[in-house]
């Protein structure tokens, strides 16, 4: 059993009696599960006793390692912003990102989605506004809900297999992955403990096999389910680091997971090698009309320029949307017609992405995803990203150290 000091008790017992004022905040729980039962069965704790009980575990931080100290200190500054929040408080849209996440996210130029626009324009020639063709495109791709799980069993075994090639998963580490409906997202890993996770696929909207291996890479292998196992092991059971044994979703960290899931795909398949793994496997075995590896990376190329366009999401459009929604410079109306518009989707896709921007324990944390990539791309510096991506893996690193490199 994992030896919890003063410090992995009261940083777990914090962060499981916020979880009892904001349900969510810890996506993930494997520590010691009498403590677990013990908080949640104790009354809630007010904000200001929440506040004094921060402070405490401020002067518990260990200071024998800097880097943990700095990364953890930077933890404590994102409770803070939470608990404050809780209290009534309320911050600047920017100033409540920066205290949650260490990033300072500014808005893309939309010169850039203009210029995917023209490209796609020229790939998909029609009559039918542009948005239009490229649903029709898309379309095709579509895999009926009776294929689903045979197509994710797939997709499941050739990421592991890929994975496996260059970091070590855990011996009996697995997937369950479940069909689900009604929720604001396209996928998402529910992580057990133990290198077990349960995904689940979002059925509310058409699932495509175009970006089925990103979205299964960013969950599972080498993304979420990978990240997590790896370091469950080699921080919280063999370095007794307890911060490794919760997953919370208001805090730095996140931006370097959401970073690790988002640049997962480019790691097991290099030079961008997925177009034809789904051309010539995916696609037969859904039943689905073959096209050519090089026709799906150039007209995804085109949509990369808003960012990995898998599950519907043009995450570039769909973050600079959060920005201006939280500034207020445009309205529900508007941002849903801003979203619809630059990231060429339907009003019911661009609905279900405001449902996403606008939720509370999200409303910052989709800042993450464009922010993540983006941090590892710059740190990488061009080269290789698999050496920076196993380290990313099995280290703690903060946005604000990642984007020093």
């Amino acid at each position: 059993m994992t030896h919890l000091d003063d410090f992995g008790k009261a940083y777990l017992t914090i962060s499981l009696e916020i979880n009892k004022h904001l349900e969510g905040y810890v996506d993930a729980y494997y520590g010691p599960a009498d403590l677990k039962a013990e908080i949640e069965s104790g009354e809630k704790k007010s904000p200001q006793t929440l506040t004094d009980d921060l402070a405490h575990l401020r002067d518990l931080i260990p200071t024998d390692n800097p880097s943990r100290h700095s990364y953890l200190t930077a933890i404590m500054r994102a409770m803070d912003c939470t608990i404050r929040t809780l209290n009534g408080e309320e911050f600047d849209y920017l100033d409540e990102v920066y205290r949650l996440f260490d990033i300072n996210p500014e808005p893309i130029e939309e010169n850039q989605f203009i210029k995917a626009h023209k490209e796609l324009d020229s790939l998909l020639p029609g009559s039918d506004n542009l948005a239009h063709r490229l649903k029709q495109w898309r379309k095709q791709f579509e895999i009926p809900n009776e294929k689903l799980l045979e197509l994710l069993d797939i997709t499941r075994n050739e990421t592991q297999k890929r994975t496996q090639e260059f970091v070590d998963l855990m011996e009996d580490e697995f997937v369950e992955v479940t069909l689900t409906s009604g929720q604001p997202w396209p996928a998402y890993n529910w992580y057990k403990g133990h290198a077990r996770s349960q995904i689940d696929f979002n059925t509310d909207l058409p699932v495509s096999a175009l970006g089925l291996v990103k979205l299964f890479a960013h969950e599972a292998y080498p993304g979420h389910h990978t990240e997590l196992q790896i370091k469950e092991k080699r921080l919280y059971h063999d370095k007794s680091f307890a911060e490794q044994a919760v997953s919370i979703l208001q805090i730095p960290p996140c931006v370097v997971s959401e970073g690790i899931a988002m640049t997962a795909v480019e790691i097991i398949f290099p030079d961008d090698s997925h177009y034809e793994w789904t051309s010539d496997v995916l696609f037969p075995a859904a039943d689905l009309p073959v096209t050519s590896g090089d026709e799906l990376r150039r007209i995804d190329g085109a949509c990369r320029k808003m960012l990995f366009y898998f599950g519907g999401f043009a995450f570039n459009v769909f973050t600079n949307a959060a920005l201006k929604y939280h500034s207020g410079e445009l309205n529900e109306e508007q941002t849903i017609d801003y979203y619809r518009t630059y990231g060429l989707v339907t009003e019911e896709s661009a609905k279900k992405a405001f449902d996403f921007l606008a939720y509370p324990m999200y409303r910052a944390y989709v800042q993450s995803y464009t922010q993540g990539y983006n941090l590892i791309d710059q740190a990488a510096h061009s080269n290789d990203k698999k050496t920076l991506y196993k380290r990313l893996l099995t280290e703690e690193m903060l946005p604000s150290q990642l984007a020093s490199m």
